[in-house]
């Protein structure tokens, strides 16, 4: 595992080459080593500019291929960098046109090989037909302008391109490659899946034909799907991506330690301002309308035991086959015990538990994709105990985790005067100057580490040369090259500042929606009351009082809360909040769709 818990380099390949070259020649496809040079037989470096995560597909994508496929070569260096061949990445950046471009400044027919042609003149001509021409050269004798057609004009006694028509769009390669495959290097590949950051950008993963099978069968969970299957497939796509996910660790619970809770969904009427279409015109009007939150949608506790040498964070957003859920540190087996929760028959839910003192993790329905397509039991009889870390909560960057930067979107919102600006800069500004002034405060500004620096090592870069001149004595700071970092680094902060982004008292918090009443609702004692009051949150940051929230990232105006901070002994007491962590209510409480879905 250790060899792919930083990721592995993957081929990123353009449609458009990769119908060419398997139109050219089938049988060996898109070539990925130099053929002649110095690098003759090395792989196309260059070519190998995606990286496939860390993940617990990964981790699965290499079993299965020493399982199945082969004891050794899941792995290959290129570059001094692991990488895999097993798994390409494809764009669709460029249509396919009648000449397509080869290199800088040559163009070839399609269906005809660069190899193959004998240029005179910057032009290869064969039967009396122009199969490829080399742009923006200098040409003694030009063909003639039935010869050029429409692709191409002479111009200032140089071959220029007029207008190449498209034979392929990107639409119809996406077919051919999604219905067909492709082959590179002798390998088959045919279209493994594509996660919804990469479908934004138009990108597609594609797999060894020959590890699809098993690959497909693992990410399927115990499903069972076929042509006729009726399901949203956009949500499809994106929940057997899960897996895919970036990882940085890896957790094991035990699926017996499980207990599903029913998801709650609080109903409530409210004044709001409604924004809605008439004859395509956006209109507004305020009207009394029915408001739904769920209030625990996503959202997991897990027992603080579980979280190993993470026991210091409050929370683990967790993934796994079908499964995304952000799991919060809780005393889960200490509630039990006060509430003298002895047998599994006193829980309210599923569990395959058999013991009171198994239950670890509180999840619902809303954590758990599967659902949409199968049976809880089926998903616990399939799915891997071994969950995937994607990330935890984690304090800001500025003053130990003390400050936040600001917005240009937060700041048009509360329409600050004049003078309030000046007022929340002017601790930026001093900063800013102190930058200036105090060498000693430009190393902390730029999370300067001593004992980190390896002294030993030759520097790769002018800022590594910098950074060790500055661990060295305080003449440096009188030189040349100090002043020139310095006056970067100011310049790099004032365009900033520029954008908004000044420093303030703050965080950014992970919202936990009414955890007490979950706990509850695991022993069937919520009775659709928040033990926080209306307009309430707690967050361990701040001191009791009013708080301004707001959304990140700030999509509108209406993404802002201005809530009491309040403390209450019984989140105290059962859940292990850190000061990035704020409890919220949303029972009769119109904050999650103010806040546009608070995710």
């Amino acid at each position: 595992m250790e060899t792919i818990k930083k990721g592995l380099k993957i081929l990123s390949l353009e449609a458009k080459d990769i119908y060419l070259s398997n139109l050219n020649d089938p049988f060996h496809g898109y070539e990925i080593k130099y053929k002649s040079g110095e690098k003759a037989g090395q792989f196309l470096e260059k070519k190998f500019c995606n990286t496939l995560d860390f993940s617990l597909e990964l981790i699965e994508l290499k079993n299965l291929y020493h399982k199945k496929i082969s004891k050794k070569n899941f792995t290959v260096e290129v570059n001094q960098f692991p990488a895999t061949l097993q798994v390409i990445n494809l764009t669709y950046h460029y249509a396919l046109k009648e000449f397509n471009p080869f290199g800088q400044n040559r163009y070839v027919k399609l269906g005809s090989h660069l190899e193959d042609l004998e240029f005179e003149d910057s032009v290869c001509i064969k039967n009396g037909q122009l199969i490829g021409i080399i742009i923006n050269e200098n040409v003694k004798h030009p063909i003639s302008e039935k010869l050029l057609g429409k692709c191409f004009q002479i111009k200032d006694g140089k071959y220029q391109v007029a207008n190449i028509p498209t034979v392929m769009t990107t639409a119809m390669l996406r077919e051919w490659t999604y219905s067909q495959g492709f082959v590179v290097n002798k390998t088959h590949y045919c279209r493994y899946k594509r996660s919804s950051g990469s479908s934004r950008v138009g990108k597609c993963l594609f797999i060894n034909t020959s590890l699809y099978p098993h690959i497909h069968k693992w990410e399927l969970c115990g499903l069972k799907v076929n042509e006729k299957t009726k399901a949203d497939l956009a949500a499809w796509e994106a929940y057997i991506s899960l897996p895919l996910s970036s990882i940085i660790d890896t957790i094991k619970i035990d699926l017996h330690q499980i207990l599903v809770i029913d998801d709650y969904e609080s109903v409530f009427k409210e004044e709001v301002i409604e924004v809605y279409d008439k004859e395509q015109h956006l209109m507004v009007k305020e009207k009394t309308a029915k408001i739904k939150n769920s209030i625990w949608d996503g959202q997991t506790l897990l027992d603080h035991s579980l979280f190993g040498s993470y026991s210091h964070k409050g929370m683990l957003l967790l993934r796994n086959r079908f499964f995304k859920s952000a799991c919060f540190n809780t005393n889960i087996q200490k509630w039990f015990k006060d509430q003298r929760i002895t047998e599994i028959s006193q829980l309210n839910g599923f569990t395959l538990a058999k013991d009171i003192q198994q239950i670890k993790m509180i999840t619902t329905p809303s954590s758990i994709k599967y659902l949409k397509f199968g049976t809880l039991k089926n998903w616990l009889k399939h799915v891997d105990p071994l969950f995937g870390i994607v990330k935890y909560d984690k304090s800001t960057h500025y003053f130990n985790g003390s400050y936040v930067q600001t917005n240009y979107q937060l700041l048009n919102t509360i329409q600050l005067t004049y003078e309030e600006v000046s007022q929340l800069v002017k601790p930026t500004l001093d900063y800013l100057n102190l930058i200036k002034q105090d060498a000693s405060i430009l190393r902390f500004h730029i999370h300067y580490n001593l004992k980190a620096k390896k002294w030993d090592t030759p520097a790769q870069d002018k800022n590594e040369i910098i950074y060790k001149l500055l661990g060295l004595n305080r003449k440096f700071e009188k030189t040349k090259l100090y002043a020139e970092f310095r006056q970067d680094l100011v310049t790099s902060y004032i365009k900033s500042l520029r954008a908004g982004h000044f420093l303030i008292s703050g965080t950014y918090a992970t919202l936990l929606g009414n955890p007490i009443e979950m706990l509850q609702e695991s022993i069937g004692q919520f009775n659709g009351v928040s033990v926080l009051k209306k307009q309430n949150v707690c967050s361990y940051f701040f001191p009791e009082g009013k708080l301004l929230c707001c959304r990140s990232p700030h999509i509108c105006a209406g993404n802002i809360y201005l809530p009491y901070n309040t403390r209450h002994p019984l989140i105290d007491k059962y859940m292990n909040m850190t000061k990035e962590i704020i409890v919220l209510n949303s029972i009769n409480e119109n904050v999650l769709q103010r806040l546009n879905g608070a995710d």
